[in-house]
């Protein structure tokens, strides 16, 4: 599992990028933006190869919203693949291997207390950059 602590805020104008691949047509992973303070994930998005869905959601005050199924599942496993999410005021855009997916409205209206990235599970990672693009 990898962590990473950004405490002045990854949200908004910021965009996360994760170069990475997965070990089998099984996989899933997860790739978490937790908040401060406690556990609570402002998104939560999550690739499932079994049934080629990416599941979004978060989990605030204790617990899980409703799930946004998307349809859309541009991944191969075993193939290397590159995820980007960018934040604006309203949401955040998700992108793999640069074409835009999806959009998830922000749920954690405090973009600022968004402060920790958490990727979980079969994925093998390349490489991760937090990158401000701006607003």
């Amino acid at each position: 599992q990898f962590e990473a602590l950004y405490p002045e805020g990854m949200c908004p104008g910021w965009s996360i990028v994760i170069k990475g691949e997965t070990s089998s047509s099984t996989s899933m992973f997860e790739i978490n933006l937790l908040c401060d303070p406690g556990d609570q994930i402002a998104l939560h998005f999550n690739p499932r190869f079994s049934s080629s869905r990416i599941i979004c959601n978060s989990f605030l005050a204790n617990h899980w919203g409703k799930e946004e199924v998307n349809n859309t599942f541009p991944f191969e496993a075993k193939e290397p693949f590159q995820v980007e999410i960018y934040s604006d005021q309203d949401y955040f855009h998700i992108f793999i291997d640069e074409n835009k997916i999806l959009q998830y409205k922000h749920r954690q209206k405090q973009l600022s207390s968004i402060t920790k990235l958490q990727i979980l599970n079969d994925i093998a990672i390349s490489s991760v950059e937090i990158i401000k693009r701006g607003l």
